[in-house]
């Protein structure tokens, strides 16, 4: 039995009730696996939009255990690596409807917490994106002029002075800011969908591994106990799809790590400047994300993102390396905080396709089998709507919806081992070089 509580702060910060694992077979309409926010969110719209369906969700450890437990707690409109890159990517004809898309994901996801009255610390505070020099600036000027082409509001560009007035920070000569961007407490988040799912009258099984699945009409799913018959099948396990041994030719699991500080006394608090508490990333290429949780503690978390042969999810959590540069870069950033202490270290596995984008569409042949991952870093708003594009993939598969470029799409193909792991790791490492090479 894995110890959850120690694979992030969230997971481990409040008392959790677990739910006994799958016993006995059971025969439902839909069968969900996966305990993240994509299989939650699929149980949660199915279960709205069609209250007569009967459905399960299986989660191998616990809800939220993976990336949806140990992510930033990052609610943000953001696809691919930036704006400029969507555009440039597939053209804005195609780039406006997913950014209008992610925009009303954010929105929702604040829409859902009401809703539920689910206590996770929402802050619906917006976005800073830092520069770091004039390289780095004239690239939030491009994701400016991008974000005003496509008819996005209330977008700022910051220069030096407007940006001391917002942080701070001691390396920065600007930042782009985006208003739709919330922070929250990402495992209160997927536990209160939970909860919100039991009054509904969804079952879910943690402590339930999925081994295996036969498709056909009827789809069996095993688990180490016992059995689930389903009519529909959403396979929802993000960068754990290896474990299945599907999907795997088109995406990589890579592991983002954070540290997080005590909380800050009001001395600190106020020497960084961040009276808007915003979400923070910056415009490198290997990112830097920050934010401050709701007890006022430093959340500081990217820099690299390794890729482990194999494709491996499993025991990697820790990386003292990147931990010992990233509380180096925390603190050049704030030399305020060189006496704070970090009380917390954890990592985990995301999705990474090779395009930079999702990809939502049926298990090979199977109409009656779908599955939404390959989120790259920023899944939090996406996979908790994920449920509506799944929903229609079952049941309204014309709808708009399923004509987003994240739908039936083409996000790369990679080589088999060894190949891809030398082809991920001389990609990585181009963009740690021209990092460097640019930061310095």
């Amino acid at each position: 039995m894995t110890e959850y509580q120690d694979k992030s702060f969230w997971l481990g910060a409040t008392p959790y009730q677990e739910n006994p694992p799958l016993s006995e077979d059971l025969e439902v309409d839909v069968a969900v696996v996966g305990g993240g926010f994509t299989g939650l969110s699929a149980a949660y719209y199915l279960k709205k939009k069609k209250p007569e369906l009967s459905i399960a969700v299986l989660e191998n450890e616990v809800v939220g255990y993976g990336a949806s437990g140990r992510n930033g707690g990052f609610s943000m409109p953001l696809l691919g690596w930036h704006i400029s890159y969507l555009v440039w990517a597939f053209g804005e004809e195609r780039a406006k409807p997913a950014h209008r898309f992610m925009l009303s994901c954010v929105r929702r996801t604040r829409e859902l917490v009401e809703k539920e009255k689910i206590d996770c610390d929402l802050e619906y505070n917006g976005l800073l994106i830092l520069a770091r020099h004039r390289r780095q600036f004239r690239a939030c000027e491009s994701d400016y002029n991008h974000y005003l082409e496509l008819g996005v509001k209330g977008v700022e560009l910051l220069d030096r002075n407007a940006l001391k007035g917002r942080l701070n920070s001691a390396r920065h000569i600007g930042a782009l800011y985006d208003p739709e961007t919330a922070i929250l407490n990402p495992a209160k988040l997927a536990r209160g969908m939970k909860a919100a799912l039991e009054r509904m009258g969804v079952k879910v099984f943690e402590r339930s591994p999925v081994s295996k699945f036969d498709p056909g009409k009827e789809v069996t799913v095993y688990t180490p106990k016992a059995k689930v018959k389903a009519k529909y099948l959403i396979l929802a396990t993000n960068a754990f799809t290896s474990r299945l041994k599907v999907n795997k030719n088109w995406y990589v699991p890579m592991f983002t790590y954070i540290i997080l500080t005590e909380p800050l006394d009001q001395k600190h608090y106020q020497s960084l400047g961040w009276t808007r508490r915003e979400g923070i990333e910056d415009h490198r290429q290997l990112v830097h994300y920050l934010r401050l949780t709701a007890d006022n503690r430093l959340l500081f978390g990217g820099r690299d993102a390794p890729y482990y042969y194999g494709n491996q999810v499993e025991g990697r959590d820790s990386h003292g390396k990147i931990f010992e540069g990233l509380e180096r870069d925390l603190r050049g950033m704030f030399p305020g905080l060189a006496d704070t202490k970090i009380t917390h270290r954890w990592g985990g596995p995301v999705a990474i396709t090779p395009l930079f984008v999702p990809k939502f569409d049926y298990y090979q042949d199977h109409k009656n089998i779908v599955f939404g991952m390959g989120y790259c870093g920023h899944g939090v708003a996406l996979s908790t709507s994920a449920g509506l594009i799944l929903h229609d993939l079952l049941f309204d598969p014309e709808s708009e919806l399923t004509k987003l470029l994240f739908v039936h799409n083409f996000v790369g193909a990679l080589p088999p081992e060894p190949f891809r792991w030398a082809a991920v790791n001389m990609i990585k490492d181009s963009l740690r070089i021209y990092d460097y090479l640019t930061d310095a």
